[in-house]
């Protein structure tokens, strides 16, 4: 008769003698080293799910890797606590979104050390590309989180670079960014050719620097809210954006192209978009669109976007005309765009987040001006449209978390 002590060991050994049950209680391992910084045996059999003895497997498994490292053992001969051997690396977040580059220092649990910002220089006059001002901010950005992590004698684990279009292609390129360029580019190679300290340390890094989405980043950060729902996040501080989430994992698409939001080509027979297309949602709800029609284009090209943006904010809670005729003109064409969306993703919830976060009753009120009369009006009140509740407008604590689980991916790739 067989034990059912027994039958447990044995569904645990034959979890992790498959490759893909090896990877899945690694990376559980990792999660768990990540968030703790270090554990005992006991502790990561309890993280992994597993029987002491497949945990010890695993365990050496890793320590032979190098992906970990046994604390010192007490007098008594016991092991000591493990940790990641990259438990001192930090991670390198940078990104560019209007008026200001941005780069942050941040342990690998995510917990923010230092933050480097450098404003945009524009100049009409600049003959070189779009893209040559905001990637020279970038560098400096870069290179002073660099030299900080070095003179801390913190080694690197991983570099991401926020872009506000999608990621798309092998190498990975920016495209659609208003910022950069719409046209693709390779934003890591232009920043290498540009920070010298970047390209010092490359070869150091876990894995190559990635590009990451800057919509998929915020959505990534709301998504912790709702981790068994399909989300979609839409947003409009540096451009028009979205991203999809499905019950916690981003949705790209086949080419990388998914929730390209901005260019839904809603406004029958609109102006040209930059992208080519008419009626674009971007030439009706872009930020410098209702800034220019709230009159503060000026402000704009005086104290940035995001002054004017507050100023704005000012305007609507005063209830200026000019400010709520601009926004309620957006909300139209916002609400409307939804309604396309929507019935095509299907989310569960839908996310208002930057600054039109405080004014997604007006995106509602659009939406559900024209909703399916089928079913009684069953239909009615689906999907969810809130407000989203971070404040992390560029998307820095979301890609945070992204390279944790970029990071968690690759180390445990080492047990399967």
């Amino acid at each position: 008769m067989t034990q059912p002590g027994a039958t447990a060991a044995h569904d645990s050994a034959e979890a992790v003698a498959s490759p893909a049950g090896r990877l899945d209680h690694a990376a559980a391992l990792i999660d768990h080293l990540l968030a703790h910084g270090s554990a005992t045996r006991a502790e990561l059999a309890g993280a992994t799910g597993l029987g002491r003895t497949a945990a010890t497997g695993l365990v050496s498994r890793l320590l032979d890797a190098g992906v970990l490292v046994d604390g010192e053992s007490g007098s008594d001969g016991r092991h000591g606590r493990l940790h990641l051997a990259i438990a001192d690396r930090l991670l390198l977040t940078a990104g560019v979104a209007g008026d200001d580059a941005v780069a942050t220092i941040a342990e690998l649990d995510g917990t923010e050390l230092a933050r480097y910002e450098e404003p945009v220089a524009v100049d009409d006059d600049d003959p070189r590309p779009r893209s040559a001002a905001p990637l020279d901010a970038l560098a400096v950005v870069v290179d002073r989180a660099v030299a900080q992590a070095a003179r801390d004698e913190r080694p690197i684990a991983d570099v991401s670079l926020l872009v506000q279009g999608a990621v798309v292609g092998a190498p990975e390129l920016a495209l659609g960014d208003t910022t950069l360029g719409l046209e693709p580019l390779d934003v890591v190679a232009a920043l290498r050719a540009r920070s010298e300290r970047l390209a010092a340390i490359e070869a150091d890094l876990v894995a190559p620097p990635s590009l990451r989405a800057a919509a998929s980043a915020r959505a990534a950060t709301e998504s912790t809210g709702y981790p068994d729902d399909v989300l979609l996040h839409v947003s409009g501080d540096a451009q028009v954006s979205a991203a999809i989430v499905v019950r916690g994992v981003p949705y790209s698409g086949a080419h990388g192209l998914a929730a390209t939001f901005g260019h839904l080509p809603i406004v029958p027979n609109g102006v040209r978009c930059d992208c080519g297309q008419r009626g674009c949602l971007a030439t009706v709800a872009a930020p410098e669109v209702v800034l220019a029609r709230a009159e503060l284009d000026d402000v704009e090209r005086t104290y940035g976007r995001r002054a004017a943006l507050t100023e704005l904010a000012t305007r609507l809670a005063e209830s200026e005309d000019r400010a709520r005729w601009a926004w309620l003109d957006a909300a139209l064409w916002i609400g409307r765009a939804l309604q396309v969306a929507v019935p095509t993703i299907d989310p569960d919830v839908v996310v208002i987040g930057g600054w039109w976060a405080p004014h997604a009753a007006d995106i509602e009120a659009s939406f559900r001006d024209n909703r399916p009369a089928i079913g009684a009006g069953a239909l009615d009140g689906l999907p969810r449209l809130v407000p989203a509740r971070s404040g992390d407008d560029d998307g820095l604590i979301g890609a945070r978390r992204q390279a944790r689980e970029r990071l968690r991916s690759v180390l445990a790739a080492v047990a399967a």
